[in-house]
């Protein structure tokens, strides 16, 4: 017979949590808007869709004065000033692990730093951060910024300010930071990969290793 092993920290993380909490509460409330899937789960957004909601994947779609719910993957600042605009009433979902790097990379651009971003470059987690950004650098891993800065050499002496997308792979960020400590003079580094996304590929790991 199989047997069917779940991970113990199998489910929603905090970030999703209170996304699909703020979510609902908004679709309580009257016709609400979705800019995109307010998490990466088709049943969620099914379900939010049944209650009422109404998915756009852009913010033309959405009309002046309306309820908009943003997704938990952040949005950019463009984003957010054209809902300004429309006058709508914005239900920010984005995990606060996500929306802290959007501060780190704004405030670091302002202090005459280069944000790197280290993350898979078409995730809408990625185009959120890099949107807080004038000119971002994004990345996927130690190869493409080792890459980079063999392109540039002259930014091993510039001063860099890395951030990691939340849910890439410890490999992957210590990888790039073992480069930028080896090569680069004024490497800021935030780490900012979210622990339970870490918890969870680690649980992901060791239950493959001992299944079918």
């Amino acid at each position: 017979m199989s047997r069917v092993t779940l991970a113990k920290s199998a489910g929603f993380c905090y970030g999703v949590e209170r996304a699909v909490d703020l979510a609902e509460k908004a679709v309580e409330q009257g016709r609400a808007y979705l800019l995109g899937p307010v998490i990466h789960n088709d049943n969620v957004v099914a379900e939010l869709e049944r209650k009422g909601a109404i998915l756009v994947h852009s913010v033309e779609e959405v009309p002046p004065g309306a309820r908009v719910i943003l997704r938990s993957h952040g949005e950019a600042r463009a984003v957010h000033d054209a809902l300004r605009e429309k006058g709508c009433q914005v239900v920010d979902t984005a995990c606060p692990n996500v929306t802290r790097i959007h501060r780190l990379v704004e405030r670091a651009e302002a202090a005459g730093r280069q944000p790197v971003i280290i993350g898979a470059p078409d995730h809408p987690e990625i185009a959120a951060i890099a949107g807080w950004c004038r000119h971002p650098v994004v990345l996927p891993d130690a190869a493409a910024f080792g890459a980079w800065l063999d392109a540039c050499p002259e930014y091993r002496e510039k001063p860099l300010t890395l951030v990691s997308q939340t849910t890439s792979t410890r490999e992957i960020w210590e990888a790039v930071i073992e480069k930028a400590k080896k090569e680069c003079t004024n490497a800021e580094i935030f780490d900012t990969i979210c622990n339970a996304t870490y918890i969870r590929q680690s649980e992901a790991q060791a239950l493959a290793a001992r299944s079918d």
